[in-house]
């Protein structure tokens, strides 16, 4: 066992020179990663919103050392395209190396698609109606007497092309099959296909008044 501890100083200074030209070796040693980077868009002009896009990520392959793809931050990674100069209509837009969060340190040499359509419509502002939908019927002898929701309109901003002829909004549907008393229900809207530029309260109070049916005298 002396062998272990002949010339400790030097076994040391050799491994601590190994582990060092073992980094060295391995931050300059290349490697490529391929991901999938969304779409960002920012500097929307106030009075536009984006309608539709030919492709909402983009397929990119890095290159580089190991030391820094490993400290690639891909979640945080966006593909990011300035509308600032967009106009109402269909844009085209290159997708280029600039577009994207990474370091200089890495080359991005493959970008697919190398460019997307981006459509942009002007935004109206609207106040539209919401109206309850209900199914079934209460139970018998039973009635429905009132249907009420809140709030009864709500404040909409988004795509002129959709709002412009639109005149109510429906809620899901509120079943109300063998009901004998007055419920009060909360429901989503129907409005996960608009385009709105800003957050709507997408929840309301529905209030089914159901009344025992007078028997005839």
């Amino acid at each position: 066992m002396r062998f272990l501890t002949k010339n400790t100083t030097i076994k040391i200074i050799s491994l601590i020179l190994a582990i060092i030209l073992w980094v060295f070796v391995k931050s300059k040693s290349g490697g490529e990663v391929g991901l999938v980077v969304p779409l960002e868009f920012y500097r929307v002009p106030s009075s536009l919103i984006v309608t539709n896009v030919t492709d909402e990520a983009i397929n990119v392959r890095i290159t580089g050392s190991v030391i820094q793809l490993q400290r690639l931050p891909t979640r945080e990674m966006r593909a990011r395209i300035d509308l600032s100069r967009a106009r109402p209509g269909t844009n085209s837009f290159d997708i280029l190396p600039d577009n994207f969060n990474v370091s200089k340190a890495l080359d991005i040499t493959q970008i697919s698609p190398s460019s997307v359509k981006v459509d942009l419509d002007h935004v109206l502002e609207k106040m539209v109606q919401v109206k309850p939908v209900v199914q079934g019927k209460p139970a018998k002898g039973y009635r429905v007497s009132k249907i009420t929701v809140d709030p009864p309109y709500i404040n909409m901003q988004g795509a002129r092309s959709q709002l412009v002829g639109l005149k109510e909004v429906l809620t899901e549907e509120v079943d109300i099959s063998a009901l004998k008393e007055t419920v009060e229900v909360e429901v989503s809207l129907q409005i996960a296909d608009l385009r709105l530029k800003k957050a709507v309260k997408r929840m309301v109070t529905v209030t089914i008044v159901v009344e025992e049916e007078r028997k005839k005298q």
